[in-house]
């Protein structure tokens, strides 16, 4: 008897989540630039970045506990609540006043996405062998990258349409219910759970994924908080984060203002970088599997790291040495491409030291990563207002250079073989 492939399923309703989740996220960038909510709103450009950085910093907040909500009620329900809960708050942002509401309901977005991914990774190390489970990741994160990639044209498009950034948001909430129904109905927390898994995909699955247990796991928060390599993997995923949240908060400013572009050029050129990202989380996946099989777990999982914190790194020194719009939007390119290869290492370092905490491990990396998101979202305005800037933002990718430069030391002191203690 043949495997029924139902995990294959779970994969792609995984990925759709994925996709929605950066959709709703990256939306307000688009947003918050175009002509009707400037006009509207009349914000600033350092209220801006407030609204920009809530969200993250929000998010950050969420993660441990809602992935310890996922570990404890397991992936399917927790996932429903939450594309449920952030479809309604993005709805809701079409319906704000002033900056107090917009920066309620973001917050509201944030806390609400927050278990998303550690749901999902936790989702994964049930339904797929360890030799499969990064590329398994990468497909996932690919769904949010493409998000992430289409999402500024898409609502840049979506405005121009209806006329207004208001019924965008509804659509987009509207959307995000249907798709959480869609989650209820096709997900199962385990292969044993599910309708349409044979016994044939239910023992390919036991086989290469280890002994697991179903009874809700006990605490993770000391064995958290004593795991050394832990706390090192925080500081690089801060430090990713630096660097890589610069593509989708300010680089689009950046365009216009530096480089002389218009709002729609500087959209499509940073679209088109973003969508390098699609390309480079596809091949970490494949990468991260390759080298764990070539050079053994510990090394397979530091070596991705090394490599795109490197690449991406020299690539952002060099943006401000280049001659035009055109030469940056490749470099930017690369940094997408490099840094978006980590990805699936990411959550499959996450998944080697959680075990029975997976998403708790995997949100608690994440939380400290999103709080480097929520600060570049907030300090970039402050540094181009101060009287240390640079014209040409050298500083500015200078940076995000460093946070990639802290991720690559970090991982050093990273050991994936060494899981938390119970």
């Amino acid at each position: 008897m043949r495997p029924t492939g139902v995990r294959y399923a779970l994969l792609g309703v995984a990925t759709a989540n994925a996709f929605l989740l950066y959709l709703d996220r990256i939306c307000m960038t688009a947003v918050v630039q175009s002509p009707g909510f400037q006009q509207e709103m009349g914000l600033s450009k350092e209220r801006i970045g407030d609204i920009l950085s809530v969200f993250f910093f929000a998010y950050a907040l969420g993660q441990t506990p809602a992935g310890w909500l996922a570990d404890r009620f397991g992936p399917r329900r927790m996932l429903v609540v939450y594309i449920t809960a952030w479809s309604i708050c993005t709805a809701l942002t079409g319906f704000a006043g002033g900056l107090l509401g917009l920066m309620v309901v973001r917050a509201a977005c944030g806390l609400a996405e927050a278990g998303a991914y550690p749901a999902s990774g936790l989702l994964i190390t049930r339904w797929f062998p360890f030799a499969h489970r990064a590329r398994a990741n990468s497909v996932v994160a690919f769904g949010g990258r493409v998000g992430n990639s289409i999402a500024l044209w898409l609502t840049a498009a979506a405005i121009a349409s209806f006329g207004s950034w208001r019924p965008v948001l509804w659509t987009y909430g509207v959307i995000g219910v249907v798709l959480a129904a869609t989650t209820w109905l096709v997900f199962r927390d385990w292969p044993d759970e599910h309708p349409w898994a044979n016994e044939a995909e239910r023992d390919l699955i036991r086989k290469g994924a280890g002994p697991v247990s179903p009874k809700p796991p006990k605490s993770p928060w000391g064995a958290l908080l004593r795991h050394k390599g832990l706390w090192f993997f925080n500081a690089g995923a801060a430090g990713l984060n630096i660097g890589w949240a610069f593509l989708i908060t300010w680089l689009p400013a950046y365009m216009r203002e530096v480089r002389g572009l218009d709002n729609d050029t500087a959209s499509r050129y940073v679209s088109i970088a973003l969508l390098f990202s699609l390309g480079g989380m596809l091949f970490g996946g494949w990468w991260c599997d390759y080298l764990t099989r070539k050079f053994g777990q510990k090394w397979g999982r530091r070596l991705p790291f090394l490599l795109g914190a490197g690449v991406s790194a020299l690539a952002y020194i060099a943006c401000p040495l280049l001659p035009g719009a055109v030469s940056v939007a490749v470099a930017c390119a690369v940094v997408a491409f490099a840094s978006d290869s980590v990805g699936p290492a990411v959550w499959a370092l996450g998944q080697d030291i959680g075990g029975k905490h997976t998403a708790a491990t995997m949100a608690w990396s994440n939380m400290w990563g999103n709080f480097g998101a929520s600060a570049v979202a907030k300090v970039i305005p402050m540094v181009v207002a101060s009287s240390f800037h640079f014209s040409d933002w050298r500083e500015i990718f200078w940076l995000c250079a460093g946070g990639f430069l802290m991720l690559g030391l970090s991982v050093l002191l990273v050991d994936s073989t060494k899981p938390l203690s119970e």
